[in-house]
């Protein structure tokens, strides 16, 4: 928690800001501190808007019926005497809560964004019921208005796990390349942009799932539990798994297991270094390539499934943030 005297705008309100809007918005987030005791959320910034109406119909109120400029001293909730704030002007008071209704309307309708720090599973839960579960490194958003008309998750980049709730409404998972409709299951979505070869990889636990490339809805395929799909380049259909062993691989991660067939190091590296957050460097551009099989059960550090990896294919070495892989 932050203990600035004078504490500044986060980016989230200036971005939506005016230059010639800063100053008085600048003075009410300032107000808003010692109305909470301590910087407000930007939630707590848009409830200060409704909190003061009451003393702000009192003091614009007059016997002549007019708005005089007036000094009026507001008592600020949860504050000592000593934190009562004086306002010089019922003009610029009004200006500064206009400017607290706007800046909160505009937050109120910005998506709301979850993130799994490296090292970390995070489980979140939806506004409709259903819950996702975020591999390290996963980034989604979703509407504020979620599972009003529409479900619809945007997954950035990582990969998750989510039991959906039954609903009338689609629920829609929407990646780089794809999107992924349900009305109701459990399924996993994995989708890394910057990954060799990269690809949307569904595979489905229970239920039933459609897998549609991104603008071409006639290539869509429809999955049932134990069958997976990648999507694939050039304008194709997404390519089909039956095998229910390679569903359950897709799998692994929820219960903290490491498990790959023929995947490229330089992508397995990736996911080290997002579960385990360490940095891994190759000497080699083309070892990145080089494909290789992967399963611990319950690994207990990075190292240890480098050194499985590297046992056939290469040779590494501890460095200060991570590990350096050279060609054997």
């Amino acid at each position: 928690m932050r203990t600035d005297p004078n504490p500044s705008l986060p980016d989230s309100i200036l971005d939506h800001l005016d230059f010639s809007e800063i100053p008085d918005t600048q003075r009410v987030w300032e107000l808003s501190a010692g109305y909470y005791s301590s910087e407000p959320s930007t939630e707590e910034f848009e409830q200060i808007s409704k909190d003061m109406w009451p003393s702000i119909e009192h003091a614009t109120r007059s016997q002549r019926g007019i708005w005089a400029p007036l000094t009026r001293v507001i008592p600020l909730k949860n504050a000592p005497l000593r934190d009562v704030v004086t306002w010089r002007g019922v003009a610029a008071l009004a200006a500064c809560i206009a400017l607290i209704l706007s800046v909160g309307i505009t937050l109120t309708q910005q998506p709301t964004s979850v993130f799994a720090p490296f090292g970390e599973q995070i489980t979140h839960e939806l506004p409709d019921g259903s819950t996702v579960v975020l591999n390290s490194g996963t980034r989604i958003k979703y509407s504020k208005s979620f599972g009003d008309s529409a479900r619809q998750l945007d997954l950035h980049e990582g990969e998750v796990y989510l039991n959906v709730e039954h609903g009338t409404i689609p629920f829609v998972v929407k990646s780089f390349d794809a999107e992924t409709k349900v009305l109701g299951t459990s399924f996993n979505v994995r989708s890394w942009p910057d990954e060799i070869n990269a690809a949307t990889d569904v595979t489905v636990e229970s239920g039933k799932v459609q897998v549609i490339p991104a603008g071409a809805s006639d290539l869509a395929v429809t999955l049932t539990a134990g069958q997976s799909a990648k999507t694939q380049p050039n304008n194709q259909k997404p390519l089909v798994e039956e095998a229910p062993e390679t569903s359950s691989e897709n799998l692994t991660w929820i219960n903290g297991a490491f498990k790959f067939s023929e995947q490229s190091i330089g992508n397995i590296a990736k996911e080290i270094e997002r579960r385990y957050n360490v940095e891994i460097e190759f000497s080699s551009p083309e070892l990145a390539s080089v494909l290789v099989g992967v399963l611990k059960e319950s690994p207990e550090s990075a190292e240890e499934i480098i050194s499985d990896i590297c046992e056939l294919n290469c040779n590494y070495r501890v460095t200060q943030d991570g590990f350096l892989l050279t060609p054997r």
